[in-house]
């Protein structure tokens, strides 16, 4: 746009400079006339004039020339400053087409990047949720041993304060059996001692029976043969005596027998 104002310029400068040069020649040809003769004529003035008008219609024409040319140089001018800018702006579009493709990939990448880190992310959450089960399963094993343990402990001292006791009950058993052994040995001897006094005691007892029994045996047997013969002696002395001096006889006699047997 500057440049064709310049233009414009500068064909008006060189109109105008034509002008003042034909108005100058003209001058100094009637200033000679003039100075050669008795100065301006009618004629030369209306050629002047004539001149003038023609030279103003010339420079109407070389106007509208001039306008037509500096339209065409601004328009040409403004043409080429459309495609230069129109230029600028493909290279400025490839430019930007350039980087929003190179966004657009950088996107992409990021996009796969931040979909690998959450894939990574989700094995890293399910592998710390899988260690905190398996901390607390753990944990939870170590309580149940720890209690069995605590179990253990107290069972082993319950059973070591047993088994004390029971060597403690051992020893008081072994003592108290050593004790009624000694005593079963010293009854059984003296058990063997008095079965041999028994023995001997039942045998003299047994004889003693025996000879008591015999004894008796006899004392009856000479009993009954004494009160036989008393009988017979007495049938035969005193056949006639009366009944009562006989039945005291006999009591005499049975009390002596009586007396006999005792």
């Amino acid at each position: 746009m500057r440049f064709a104002i310049v233009a414009v310029v500068l064909l008006f400068g060189s109109v105008n400079c034509g002008i003042i040069a034909s108005h100058g020649g003209s001058g100094g040809g009637g200033h000679g006339g003039g100075h050669g003769g008795s100065g301006y004529s009618g004629s030369g003035l209306r050629t002047i004039a004539q001149g003038s008008a023609q030279q103003a219609h010339s420079a109407v024409a070389s106007q509208h020339a001039a306008a037509r040319q500096a339209s065409y140089v601004a328009k040409s001018t403004l043409a080429q400053q459309a495609v230069q800018a129109a230029a600028t702006a493909q290279a400025a579009l490839a430019g930007k087409s350039v980087l929003l493709q190179n966004l657009e990939e950088q996107r992409e990448e990021a996009h796969s990047a931040l979909e690998a880190e959450i894939a990574q992310l989700h094995l890293a959450q399910e592998s710390a949720s899988a260690a905190k089960t398996a901390a607390q399963q753990a944990a939870s094993h170590v309580s149940v041993l720890t209690s069995a343990l605590n179990s253990a402990q107290s069972l082993a001292e319950h059973a070591e304060g047993a088994a004390s006791h029971a060597a403690a009950e051992l020893a008081s058993q072994t003592s108290m059996v050593g004790k009624a052994k000694a005593r079963l040995q010293a009854i059984e001897h003296q058990l063997s001692v008095v079965r041999v006094d028994f023995a001997a005691t039942q045998e003299a007892a047994e004889k003693a029976s025996s000879a008591a029994h015999e004894a008796q045996s006899n004392a009856a047997a000479a009993g009954a043969h004494a009160t036989a013969e008393l009988h017979e002696s007495a049938a035969a002395q005193s056949v006639g005596h009366d009944d009562g001096s006989s039945y005291g006889a006999e009591i005499e006699v049975g009390g002596g027998g009586h007396e006999f047997h005792h």
